[in-house]
């Protein structure tokens, strides 16, 4: 396990079916998911009224998502005049933490200062996260400087073009590592600040940076997470990366995660914000631990189109998408860092989407010594909400540990080979096991289990 005895002490989330983690958690015991069509969503992302009727009804499954609806920014962002250079996903992350460190007790505390409990260098930030996109009306007024009479497009005109047209700060709002750094100048945080663009698995890749912070003794509190979306309208232009699912009727049961009939991947959006720090330094200062991290693990091994070198093809849809190996490397590691076997393990949290072929490559990795071990999909619920997806894994696993209850998956009628059980039990074995991978062979594991007393 990591040398420091890692434990999450706070949790926030910023969710479709709930801002903070108990909103959250209790929207899944519930049942409640957040598919719905996107003319529903309240931000100003693109909707189904914006394409013509004729396109729209024939590309029906992109229309679908899972939007975090009436998110107010205004109410956790300080100083106010920082939304002007935060995109959307730097919004909810900042949400996220903000909430996490509340949840931690830290709130007296942070901003850290020579005088707080915490001394400013000893305060760690980072966050995994993804390429941010701009809205395209951005860049509307710069195209159309860059049209000649005849119709043609003059691309050296567009820089000119884009700064005469465009706000000057414009791409701090989409820096993929902003969140952390505004997190960080938030708290005051001196100590180390990173950020992790790796796809899926960088939320878990975040906490792997974190715990080592501890085990270093760089820090004695560091507040990572990530956040990521597959709903805003510019990155909608490339959901071919990953197959459209059929809307279902309700279009709330959409996201299928290991069902026969799932048949594409759901976008959401979402944020996760995590507070950890030693077992002993959450001791000292008397902090409630929600879950200990008894081992956070990556492995790669690439999948069979990456081996062939064919980098588009993970991308469209073909056979070969997705690593069991990598998969399985990752539980195995995990299992001896931890130091437990199969045996122990009271619950999977996967990473299914409802792209049939990367859930069967996680199927695969599982059907050894894990097929009977009940499972849970938080996708099936909040969508895939990019690089958000394997954080928001690792935060349910810790509402699990902190409730000691296994919520209901939306629908039971999965594949046959894994466990999707029809009704919330409790969690009977200690430990649960989180799963994160990408298409192109990245894995993570992460095994949470109760705080030692």
């Amino acid at each position: 396990m990591p040398s420091s005895r890692a434990v999450i002490t706070g949790l926030g989330i910023v969710s479709a079916i709930g801002i903070g983690c108990d909103e959250y958690f209790d929207a899944l015991l519930n049942g409640q998911s957040g598919v719905r069509s996107l003319a529903e969503r309240t931000d100003e992302g693109a909707k189904p009224s914006d394409e013509p009727a004729d396109l729209a009804s024939a590309h029906a499954g992109l229309w679908i998502g899972a939007p975090i609806i009436d998110f107010d920014p205004k109410q956790y962002v300080r100083p106010r005049k920082a939304l002007k250079v935060m995109c959307r996903e730097i919004q909810t992350a900042f949400a996220a933490s903000q909430l996490a460190i509340e949840k931690a007790g830290l709130e007296s505390s942070l901003p850290a200062s020579a005088d707080s409990p915490i001394t400013p260098s000893r305060v760690g930030t980072v966050f995994g996260g993804e390429m941010y996109f701009g809205p395209p009306e951005d860049m509307v007024e710069p195209i159309q400087e860059c049209i000649e009479s005849d119709g043609q497009i003059k691309v050296g005109k567009f820089g000119a073009a884009a700064r005469r047209g465009v706000m000057p700060l414009w791409m701090l709002k989409y820096l993929p590592n902003m969140p952390a750094c505004h997190i960080g100048i938030s708290v005051n945080a001196h100590g180390p600040n990173n950020s992790l663009i790796l796809g899926d698995v960088s939320g878990p890749a975040a906490l792997i940076e974190a715990i080592s912070y501890l085990n270093r003794d760089l820090c004695d509190v560091v507040i990572t997470g990530a956040t990521g979306t597959l709903i805003n309208s510019t990155r909608m232009n490339y959901r071919n990366d990953l197959p459209l699912p059929k809307v279902a009727d309700p279009i709330a049961n959409s996201s299928r995660p290991h069902s026969l009939d799932s048949q594409g991947v759901v976008g959401g959006e979402a944020a996760t914000g995590m507070v950890v720090e030693t077992a002993e330094h959450a001791s000292q200062r008397g902090a409630a631990v929600v879950a200990q991290i008894v081992a956070c693990v990556s492995r790669f091994s690439p999948a069979e189109v990456m081996s062939h070198g064919d980098r588009q093809s993970s991308q469209n849809g073909s056979v070969g998408r997705g690593s069991a190996a990598a998969i399985r490397l990752a539980i195995d590691a995990a299992f001896k860092q931890a130091g437990i076997s199969a045996e122990q393990i009271g619950l999977i949290v996967s990473h299914g989407s409802g792209d049939a072929e990367l859930d069967a490559a996680e199927r695969t990795a599982l059907a050894t010594d894990l097929q009977s071990v009940p499972m849970i999909a938080p996708m099936a619920s909040v969508g895939h909400t990019g690089a958000a997806s394997g954080a928001i894994g690792i935060a349910t696993a810790a509402m699990v540990i902190q409730r000691q209850l296994i919520p209901p998956p939306l629908s039971a009628d999965g594949a046959n080979d894994v466990n999707l059980q029809s009704k919330a039990t409790a969690l009977e074995k200690e430990f649960v096991l989180c799963l994160a991978h990408t298409p192109e062979g990245n894995a993570t594991a992460v095994i949470l289990n109760a705080p030692s007393l």
